[in-house]
């Protein structure tokens, strides 16, 4: 929850939030005044609790902007496989043996907005971690032999990323096709990767604008910022800044269909995604949409019409979701295949539809009576009849491939079908 915190105030202060001063402290006790000024730690900031349950002290290092989000497509990978180089060459060059002979863990990680250099350290010896990880940090080399090793790695890791999450890369393949945001994994543009873009993505690292510090220690707030001054002191600024604009592009015209050929298989996988808006817009409707259709796991419009009433799936999910900057409302069924026909046809027309369902309104009423009561009928019709539209669905169905096309052709045939198979997911 407290991270959960963190992460909703470090956004909010990129959008325009001013707090007073750039070093902002979060302490489950009261820090004394003026324990940090702002020009102790110039250009970063500190979310610090204090935790005296043990001796011990997380620190996580952000930097804001340096994540997925600032790669092009044509360097789809960078930031993960600079995430892989750093930490192996930790390893290679005894930063890492130094820091486990303190007994200090190192991790690095990376996400859409950011890359995060976490440690984790006894109390007593985290000021002599953290001037490890400076080092660690100003003094890294980097080698086309060590770039050519990662490299192989990461492709090892795509083919098991493939094969444990493959529906999660069939929803952003077909984004990527339609909205126009970038693939998951891209072995293509891995390869493609050179030395010389591993060192300019490092530089623009090192010279992040807005690097902040997660930290909980039993530790008082002064000693953590003296701890920190070897990674703050005279950092260059000038290098990845954070933008609320994504690079995505709406390019689709029209419903469209992927469909990938599963042969040996009892039930349809199907998913239909409605796009609906960007992270950051308003939020309530889609919420409440969802919560409409499927409330948890057996309760909510979908379950009773489609499993109680025509008996035509077991499973059936609906929950809003994000990929990127694009924001979704996701309905997910797996009939049996004799089923299917059926409940592909009744699941399109019912999205298409919804605006016109009074035992959807009949539903809204009935959650209107715990939650939502700011949000009107009329701006909930608004939004289903600019986003639950023909040209906004995208659907995705794994099974029998002839089948399925043979679906789509007698009963929709407006939609643009576009079979591939699972290997280009990743290529």
């Amino acid at each position: 929850m407290f991270l959960k915190v963190i992460r909703n105030l470090t956004l909010c202060y990129m959008v325009g939030v001013v707090f007073t001063f750039p070093v902002c402290l979060f302490a489950t006790e009261s820090a004394p005044q003026g324990a940090i000024k702002s020009t102790d730690i110039p250009n970063h900031h500190i979310f610090y609790r204090k935790d005296k349950r043990a001796p011990l002290t997380n620190i996580e290092i952000v930097f804001f902007g340096a994540g997925r989000i600032q790669e092009p497509p044509s360097k789809n990978g960078l930031a993960e496989t600079a995430s892989k180089l750093i930490r192996e060459s930790a390893k290679k060059q005894g930063y890492q043996d130094q820091l486990v002979s303190l007994g200090t863990e190192l991790d690095i990680s990376i996400d859409t907005i950011s890359l995060k250099i976490s440690i984790s350290a006894l109390s007593e010896n985290c000021s002599k971690s953290i001037e490890i990880v400076r080092d660690l940090i100003h003094n890294l080399n980097f080698s086309e032999s060590d770039l050519q090793e990662t490299k192989k790695q990461q492709a090892d890791y795509y083919q098991r990323y493939l094969l444990t999450n493959t529906y999660l890369l069939m929803k952003s393949f077909a984004l990527a096709k339609t909205k126009g945001i970038k693939k998951y994994k891209s072995l293509k543009t891995l390869k493609n990767l050179s030395l010389e873009d591993l060192k300019q993505y490092y530089t623009r690292l090192l010279k992040t604008d807005v690097v902040f510090f997660k930290v909980v220690s039993d530790r008082d707030s002064i000693e953590i910022a003296k701890w920190l001054r070897p990674i703050t002191k005279e950092r260059e600024t000038g290098g990845f800044v954070y933008s609320l604009k994504y690079p995505t592009t709406d390019y689709s015209v029209g419903p469209s269909a992927f469909v990938f050929n599963r042969s040996r298989v009892k039930n349809i996988v199907c998913y239909w995604l409605i796009p609906c808006g960007r992270i950051g817009e308003e939020y309530h409707i889609p919420a409440m949409i969802s919560k409409t259709l499927m409330q948890n796991i057996n309760l909510g419009l979908l379950y009773t019409y489609f499993r109680e009433e025509l008996g035509l799936v077991y499973n059936i999910h609906c929950d809003p979701r994000s990929f990127e900057n694009v924001r979704i409302t996701q309905i997910f069924t797996d009939p049996l295949q004799h089923n299917s026909e059926e409940l592909i046809v009744k699941m399109s027309n019912f999205i298409l539809q919804l605006s016109d369902n009074p035992r959807f309104w009949e539903t809204l009423k009935e959650r209107r009576k715990f939650y939502y009561h700011s949000v009107t009928d009329a701006e909930v019709r608004d939004y289903l009849e600019r986003f639950f539209v023909p040209e906004n669905m995208i659907m995705i169905f794994v099974g029998p491939k002839d089948h399925i096309i043979d679906i789509l052709n007698k009963h929709l045939s407006e939609v643009d079908i576009r079979v591939h198979d699972v290997k280009e997911l990743i290529e």
